[in-house]
């Protein structure tokens, strides 16, 4: 059986932040509400964030708490209805703009990535060259649109000569964005994007996340390799437009992230009781069954 929760432990000579955990939030639209209840319960329990990285969905999610702002995003998410979000329009590029995004600028008080109060990383592709890139400076909102813009369905957003889209395409976790910011200790966050219809897709975006859910399976280890905690929220049944089922993911990440406490508090103790100890290396597995 594959196990729902890993976590493995190392040092790395990075950058150094505030000690605390790196959270990697992934894409997965409406069930990204599942991070949202995560960030809440780290929260309630003081549980340090030393910086966030974020794709698609998480980055939105990632930059309203690095903003310090988590309520008031949870209260604007709950009135969403993708349906009358997107202007709509028929495009060699997609069927809705990310224009809709605009709408969330007020829920920030930094308008810069380094304005943030927690660093921050944000990742989306290159459509060209089918790499990362990944932003840590510069305009918040513009970032997020192109970290956000899932091919097929949203523009891409171009910036300078570059077209970018979704940054699930190449990260759909971004646990090495955050290492990269200089976490020491990584924590995942995973909702999947496979839609939770079974049988043949019934339209085009089906037919798209499905396509983008097979190519992301190959990239499991790649990823999972930069963390040293991967929490899956149990949201497999909510659909990828199912905002009105907000509260039953946010729910499902707070679940998990209470479920995952004495591993993170564990995580903490052995980076506090290594930290005379520069360079030094642990690992360990922990193997646990979320149900």
């Amino acid at each position: 059986m594959t196990p729902d929760l890993y976590a493995r432990f190392r040092f790395v000579d990075k950058p150094r932040l505030a000690r605390g955990i790196g959270l990697a939030l992934g894409g997965g639209f409406a069930r990204g509400g599942a991070y949202l209840g995560v960030l809440k319960v780290f929260e309630e329990q003081r549980i340090p964030i030393a910086c966030i990285s974020g794709s698609g969905i998480g980055s939105l999610m990632g930059a309203a708490y690095a903003s310090g702002e988590l309520d008031s995003l949870i209260e604007k998410c709950r009135k969403i209805r993708f349906r009358k979000t997107g202007r709509w329009r028929v495009s060699r590029f997609g069927l809705a703009s990310s224009d809709w995004l605009e709408q969330f600028r007020q829920t920030f008080d930094a308008i810069q990535l380094e304005d943030l109060r927690i660093p921050m990383a944000i990742v989306a592709t290159d459509l060209d060259r089918g790499d990362p890139v990944v932003f840590r400076q510069g305009g918040l909102t513009q970032a997020i649109r192109a970290s956000c813009a899932f091919p097929g369905l949203l523009e891409p957003v171009q910036i300078g000569t570059r077209y970018l889209a979704d940054g699930g395409l190449v990260a759909p976790v971004p646990t090495r964005a955050a290492r990269e910011l200089g976490a020491e200790i990584v924590v995942g966050v995973s909702v999947g994007l496979h839609d939770a219809c079974r049988g043949a897709p019934r339209d085009i975006f089906q037919v798209v996340t499905r396509a983008v859910s097979a190519a992301q399976k190959q990239q499991l280890e790649v990823w999972e390799q930069h963390a040293d905690l991967v929490l899956r929220p149990a949201v497999h049944n909510i659909a990828w437009n199912d905002f009105d089922r907000l509260d039953e993911a946010i729910e499902a990440g707070g679940n998990v992230a209470r479920t995952a406490l004495p591993q993170v508090r564990r995580l903490l103790d052995i980076l506090a009781e290594n930290a005379q100890e520069p360079g030094k290396q642990g690992e360990y597995l922990i193997a646990e069954s979320l149900g």
